[in-house]
C-alpha cells in the first residue's frame, strides 16, 4: 500500500475532523490529514495562534499559506512543528488557512480552515438629538443622501419598478426636488455620491454604476461592478461602496476598479447589511438595514468604533414609512442630516457620543 503523509494541525483547543483535499496522479483517496480545528474558530486581535502539524511519513516539502499569501515552507520536514501567527499587524475579517504538503510521489495533499479575527475594541453606544427637522418627499424611496457645496442631493430607488429611480437636487427647508434625472424602469437605483464634478450613482443588481454630471444631470457613463450596490460615498481619493455585507469596498473613481477592501467588525464578529454611506470627520458612518443603528467604521482597518442609536428619529420621522436610511454631512455648514425612506421628516441632527 501506498505511504500517505498524516498532518495534524492544532490551533487553539478545538477540535474537528475534516476530509482532506488531494491533488495528484494517485488514485487512492484515503485520508490524509488528521485536523483538530473547526471552522470559524475566533480570536481577538493581537492575539498569537501556535499553528502546529506534525510530519509523520517522509516529504518534500510543506507551505503554509493565509489567505492564499504563502507565508512559510517547511523543505523535508519531519516531527512536529509550530508556527506562530501574530495578528497584531493584522486587521479584522476572516483568513483562510491552508496547510499544503508535496509528497515524494508528486501528489499534493493540502487542507483548509477558516479563522476570524475580531476587533479589539467595545463599540461606544451614541445617540441622535434632533437640533431641526424639515418635510420630506413620502414619494421618495431614500437610497442615498449628499450634500454638495451647500445643496442637497437626493437618489431613490423604486420598490415597484415603474420608473421612480432618479437623483435630485433637493430645496432642504420645503423638501420639494428643484431638478431631477430619471432612471429606466429596470433600473433600481441606491446610493449616490458626488466626487468632483460627478454625481455617482449605484444600482441594485443591474451591476452598474450611472456617472452624472452634477451640473446638468446629464449621463456621461456607467462603470460596471459585479455583485450588488447598496451605499456610496467617498474620501480624497476613493468612492467606497457598500453590497449589503460586511464588506466595504475603495474603488478608483475612473474605473471603478476595486483598489482595497475592508471588512467590518465588533469585538463579537462581522457586521452585515451595511448599506447607506457617508464620510464624516474621517470616518464612515453607515445604516445597518432593518436596524435603527448607525455603525461608525474606521476605515483603515474596519473596526467598529460606536454605534449610533437613532430610535428617537424612527419615532418622530417615520410616519407610515420604512427603514432609517440616508445620512449626509454638509462640510459648509458642518451640520449632519438623516432621514428614511418614503419618510415625512428629514433632521438636522447632533450625535452624542458616551462611552460604551
Amino acid at each position: 500500500m501506498k505511504k500517505f503523509l498524516v498532518v495534524l494541525i492544532i490551533i487553539g483547543f478545538a477540535a474537528a475532523l475534516v476530509v482532506p483535499i488531494i491533488r495528484g496522479n494517485s488514485s487512492e483517496s484515503e485520508e490524509a490529514f488528521v485536523f483538530n480545528l473547526k471552522d470559524n474558530v475566533a480570536v481577538k486581535i493581537g492575539q498569537i495562534i501556535p499553528i502546529k502539524f506534525e510530519v509523520i511519513e517522509d516529504v518534500k516539502d510543506v507551505s503554509l499559506e493565509i489567505n492564499g499569501q504563502k507565508i512559510k515552507e517547511w523543505m523535508s520536514p519531519s516531527g512536529q512543528i509550530t508556527f506562530d501567527f501574530n495578528t497584531i499587524n493584522q486587521h479584522v475579517g476572516t483568513y483562510t488557512v491552508t496547510l499544503k504538503a508535496t509528497l515524494n510521489d508528486g501528489m499534493i495533499q493540502e487542507e483548509q480552515r477558516v479563522l476570524q479575527v475580531l476587533s479589539d475594541i467595545i463599540p461606544e453606544s451614541w445617540s441622535t438629538e434632533i437640533i431641526a427637522e424639515y418635510p420630506h418627499q413620502e414619494s421618495s424611496f431614500t437610497q442615498g443622501l449628499e450634500f454638495d457645496k451647500g445643496n442637497l442631493f437626493e437618489g431613490t430607488g423604486d420598490p415597484n419598478q415603474n420608473g421612480q429611480t432618479l437623483v435630485a437636487e433637493v430645496d432642504l427647508k420645503t423638501g420639494e426636488i428643484k431638478r431631477k434625472s430619471s432612471l429606466d424602469a429596470s433600473y433600481f437605483g441606491e446610493g449616490i455620491t458626488i466626487f468632483g464634478e460627478e454625481l455617482y450613482q449605484l444600482t441594485w443588481k443591474n451591476g452598474k454604476c450611472v456617472v452624472y454630471d452634477k451640473t446638468t444631470f446629464q449621463v456621461t457613463r456607467e462603470l460596471s461592478y459585479t455583485g450588488e450596490g447598496w451605499g456610496l460615498c467617498h474620501d480624497k481619493n476613493h468612492l467606497i461602496m457598500s453590497d449589503g455585507s460586511e464588506r466595504l469596498f475603495f474603488r478608483d473613481p475612473k474605473t471603478f476598479e476595486v483598489v482595497k477592501t475592508i471588512e467590518v467588525y465588533t469585538n463579537q464578529g462581522p457586521l452585515n447589511y451595511l448599506n447607506e454611506l457617508e464620510y464624516v470627520d474621517g470616518k464612515i458612518y453607515a445604516n445597518i438595514w432593518t436596524s435603527n443603528n448607525i455603525a461608525v467604521i474606521d476605515p483603515e482597518n474596519g473596526k467598529v468604533l460606536a454605534l449610533i442609536d437613532a430610535t428617537n428619529l424612527v419615532k418622530e420621522g417615520k410616519g407610515n414609512g420604512e427603514v432609517l436610511n440616508g445620512i449626509a454631512k454638509d462640510n459648509l455648514s458642518s451640520k449632519l442630516y438623516m432621514t428614511g425612506k418614503f419618510w415625512p421628516k428629514l433632521f438636522q441632527v447632533k450625535v452624542k457620543k458616551r462611552a460604551a
